[in-house]
């Protein structure tokens, strides 16, 4: 899958939005920057960090907490345009991953059982969005 921005900015913004939200205003530089739209730094942002997630690069934690870090401005960005997919999509992966719920049996790890499926189901419908 090609890239419009280089693994190094994604990579920065990840850092960031670990640290602190985001917000749309904090993505302007980059955006004018590599000639982007907002959907296309949240989306790479996320789909990097799902990927390495995937690779085991990444913990489960750091992905949670990016994606935790950019949900304003995923939501800035659906505000007056289309919900940047699959970003929020990602998001809610990664957020389904932080309870157990009451069903689950002890020792479950809901990182696990309910945010990897997911990644990789995303994932997999992206990709082959990409090949129509």
């Amino acid at each position: 899958m090609s890239r419009l921005l280089p693994r190094d900015k994604l990579e920065e913004l990840t850092v960031q939005a670990d640290a602190e939200s985001l917000m749309l205003s904090d993505l302007a530089a980059t955006r004018e920057k590599f000639s982007v739209t907002p959907q296309d730094v949240l989306n790479e942002l996320s789909l990097l960090i799902a990927e390495d997630y995937l690779l085991g690069t990444l913990t489960y934690e750091f992905c949670d907490s990016v994606m935790n870090g950019i949900i304003n401005a995923i939501v800035e960005v659906a505000m007056t345009n289309a919900m940047p997919q699959p970003a929020f999509s990602l998001y809610q992966a990664f957020d389904a991953g932080e309870w157990i719920r009451s069903d689950d049996p002890p020792g479950t790890d809901p990182s696990e059982k309910y945010t990897r499926p997911a990644v990789q189901e995303i994932l997999r419908t992206y990709r082959e969005s990409l090949l129509r």
